[in-house]
């Protein structure tokens, strides 16, 4: 078990009480980077956590009573045996239903805490739980988490997150707060490919960074790395967070640089 992450988790509490119709204020300040909110996981796809064989009769009881019965208390007692037997899945239903306050208030922090390890792990669902949160917050280093779980939601194979920021992405493009092109920036098989011409990286350059700008607003760039991979030319810029939370955008620039020795 980790150690509660108390000041987030009782803002959380406080963010899906709002959404239930019972908001209060709440009081932010601005605090140093926190590991704890960071993912250890590799670049590129990620591979979300399997369903253990032991766990798949807890699993199949929890499913067929959400199924076929509507109370509440059964609801939260199946998916917690579920959640106990160590089914990823039941720990994300469990996690969800705590944080939504049905184990009672005080127990909304554990599902938070859940969830934040679930997410560490690399479950898209989970990801996208904490990205939801993240863009409730007033508070900017708060808000800042967004961009990062959804980030590993996509690279995580979530559905939903894929969708949402397909759109996303072709939302910006027709409104041209992004250039104009193809991609998404998550790793070297989808990265940006600009379609307009450019003469080189004194053109191309400049657009990256408008990218990085409108999708990752406030995150400053700390490395960034030319590539050479099947005949094609990636510039991979690393940006990090308030939180010290880190992403990679990628970047095809074949079209306007080349590939040295070609």
């Amino acid at each position: 078990m980790h150690t509660r992450l108390a000041p987030l988790a009782a803002l959380c509490a406080l963010l899906l009480l709002a959404a239930c119709g019972t908001p209060k204020p709440v009081a932010l300040v601005e605090r140093p980077p926190d590991s704890r909110f960071v993912a250890n996981l590799p670049d590129g796809p990620i591979t979300p956590p399997v369903e253990p064989a032991e766990a798949a009769a807890a699993l199949a009881e929890a499913e067929a009573h959400s199924r076929g019965s509507t109370d509440a208390a059964t609801h939260l007692s199946v998916w917690q045996k579920a959640a106990e037997a160590g089914s990823p899945e039941g720990k994300y239903r469990y996690a969800t239903m705590l944080s939504f306050g049905a184990a009672g208030p005080d127990k909304v922090g554990d599902g938070f805490d859940m969830l934040l390890d679930l997410a560490k792990k690399g479950h898209g669902q989970a990801a996208m739980s904490l990205w939801r949160l993240s863009k409730l917050s007033k508070s900017a280093n708060l808000n800042q988490h967004a961009s990062y779980w959804f980030n590993i939601a996509r690279r995580s194979g979530d559905a939903m997150a894929v969708e949402v920021y397909d759109k996303l992405l072709a939302d910006h493009r027709a409104k041209g707060e992004l250039p104009p092109g193809s991609g998404t920036g998550d790793y070297f098989n989808s990265a940006i490919t600009f379609s307009q011409p450019l003469a080189g990286s004194h053109e191309g350059v400049p657009l990256e960074y408008k990218v990085v700008a409108v999708l990752y607003p406030g995150w400053k760039r700390v490395t960034q790395s030319l590539f050479q991979r099947d005949g094609k030319s990636f510039d991979v810029l690393e940006l990090e967070n308030v939180e010290g939370q880190r992403v990679k955008i990628y970047f095809d620039i074949t079209a306007w640089m080349g590939v040295p020795g070609m």
